[in-house]
């Protein structure tokens, strides 16, 4: 069914393209100086057919940035293109040098790449150094197309409210990632059944941390590991405990109103369980540290996590680690189990863009930089950019599946030059174009987001992080109190006895003020978001 999907998309592609290579077209060759909407040209570009070599310099930081790569040498010959790839530092220094690219004039970009720089963005779009693409993707359609079908609010939350825009998603989550996962070959070695509630679920893995599941006679195994000084991990008991409300985060109530979680009943609950649990040594020791996730399940060693849905695919490195070393084990995703409110939910994404990218007031013809970003955009072009070439680095297998060879992340992509992921967080599609799902994991991440939608009505988004400035003021000092506290009374440094006093901290650090700023601000934002649906089902 999936190869017949793909090759629907194909066949419309390719007959957009014959439309417009009809229609020739020129580059409009300008740009406005001081950013702000740019002039569209005359008639559609043809980006297959100019005669001007146009120099790109982009930004990027994942994916594979070795200079004069394969993808990059089709980049330029398809498009005519002097490629310059300005490639970012690690994810802890990036943000420092996209400030000082934007701040330059003589350095910057013409496509910059960033996350999480909501105020730098503001201030870009105030000073003229982005570019409106609004009237460009109403005529070059495929990222806007793509991301309409995904979910139409996407792009609400690229836009500003006059509906310019200056930033394009760069990467959107599926609706929900993770699920819940079991080692079946232990359930099968203990004589045990597939949790469905959440006691259930603690009774397992209490099996798993006694009774020598691995049967080596050893007691070296726990009941849960994960992504570690992440509460993401414990996602089982926060959706599972009281109305599953307690979450690190401000949570938006039925009737519309404002609250914490992290001060909630429902946060006192699941982490008095979840405590108990450490404390019982049923849950990995250093899961109170900043490890990483991939690590941890690569290594083993315990029998449930709550984590990514892309380990089910065959060419998932973490799991193809796993199992180099574990060959008879069988880790199985299994349906989120029922807590307190009898409504066991999957944890929900984000709608909006994680990164995005946008073109900048130094690119000399942002018009045919858009337009060769949309065409790269296709089915065909986004699969060859991201898996390379057909034979070599995947084989189509014929029946809808697909084997990756060179997933990218192997040494044989830098030695070789290939550039596979080469920009892969400037316009990524979670669709059929992902050959590297298989139907199993496509029909999984299916599964989760329907099973996480109550969870994403209580999830609050900000279209314009930036004028929230009571919370930006106030949030890391009251972020702080929370964290050292919840993972304190989960290790055993900090109790519940004192959940009064550390509510009272919370308070006094400003949370009111914070609820009055999310009812007011994102309140507004929540009809604007209504409105903005409403005209997109018309």
């Amino acid at each position: 069914m999936k190869k017949k999907i793909l090759a629907l998309l194909l066949t419309g592609i390719m007959a957009a393209g014959m439309l417009t290579g009809c229609g020739g077209g020129k580059s409009s060759g300008t740009a406005t100086a001081a950013g702000g909407e740019a002039p569209l040209a005359e008639e559609k570009i043809d980006v297959l057919n100019q005669s001007e070599t146009m120099r790109m310099a982009v930004v990027c930081l994942q994916g594979y940035t070795q200079p004069d790569s394969e993808f990059e040498h089709w980049m330029e010959e398809r498009y005519n293109l002097d490629v310059q790839v300005i490639a970012l530092p690690g994810w802890s220094d990036a943000t420092a040098k996209i400030t000082l690219l934007m701040a330059d004039e003589t350095q910057r970009p013409d496509i910059i790449w960033w996350w999480n720089m909501e105020k730098d963005f503001t201030d870009w779009v105030k000073a003229g150094l982005l570019v409106d693409v609004s009237a460009y993707m109403d005529r070059y359609t495929n990222m806007r197309d793509y991301y309409n079908s995904i979910d139409p609010g996407i792009l609400f939350y690229a836009s500003e409210n006059d509906g310019s825009i200056y930033r394009i998603p760069g990467d959107v989550a599926e609706p929900a990632c993770e699920t819940l996962w079991i080692r079946q070959d232990w359930l099968d070695n203990l004589n045990l059944e597939v949790p469905k509630t959440l006691d259930e679920l603690e009774e397992v893995m209490y099996a798993f941390t006694n009774d020598d599941p691995d049967g080596n006679g050893v007691k070296d195994t726990y009941g849960l590991g994960g992504d570690g000084y992440d509460i993401r991990s414990f996602w089982p008991w926060i959706q599972g405990c009281g109305d599953g409300l307690g979450r690190d985060t401000f949570v938006r109530m039925d009737d519309g109103s404002y609250a914490f979680g992290p001060v909630s009943e429902d946060a006192k609950n699941w982490l008095g369980r979840v405590h108990k649990l450490y404390e019982d040594g049923v849950i990995t020791p250093n899961i109170v540290t900043d490890t990483d996730r991939d690590e941890e399940m690569a290594n083993g060693g315990f029998g449930v996590t709550y984590s990514w849905v892309i380990y089910n695919n065959p060419s998932n490195g973490t799991m193809k680690s796993f199992y180099s070393t574990n060959p008879d084990a069988k880790w199985v995703p299994i349906d989120m189990v029922t807590g307190d409110n009898g409504n066991p939910q999957d944890e929900p994404a984000s709608i909006g863009a994680w990164c995005y990218f946008g073109i900048t007031n130094v690119c000399t013809d942002p018009e045919r930089a858009y337009a060769i970003w949309d065409d790269l955009a296709t089915p065909e072009n986004y699969i060859h950019r991201r898996f390379g070439v057909e034979g070599r680095d995947y084989i189509d297998n014929g029946d809808g599946t697909y084997e990756i060879i060179n997933s990218g992340d192997g040494p044989e992509n830098t030695e070789q030059g290939l550039g596979i992921k080469l920009f892969q967080d400037l316009f990524s599609r979670k669709d059929e174009c992902n050959i590297e799902n298989s139907e199993e994991t496509s029909a999984l991440f299916e599964k989760v987001k329907a099973n996480s939608r109550e969870a994403y009505t209580h999830t609050i988004e900000k279209k314009n992080p930036a004028q929230y400035e009571v919370n930006n003021e106030l949030g890391t000092d009251l972020g702080d109190i929370v964290k050292e506290y919840m993972w304190g009374v989960i290790s055993g440094s900090k109790s519940l006895d004192d959940w009064d006093s550390y509510v009272e901290e919370v308070k006094e650090a400003g949370l009111q003020e914070i609820l009055d700023e999310l009812t007011e601000l994102h309140g507004a934002q929540m009809k604007q978001y209504e409105e903005y649906m409403a005209a997109q089902e018309k």
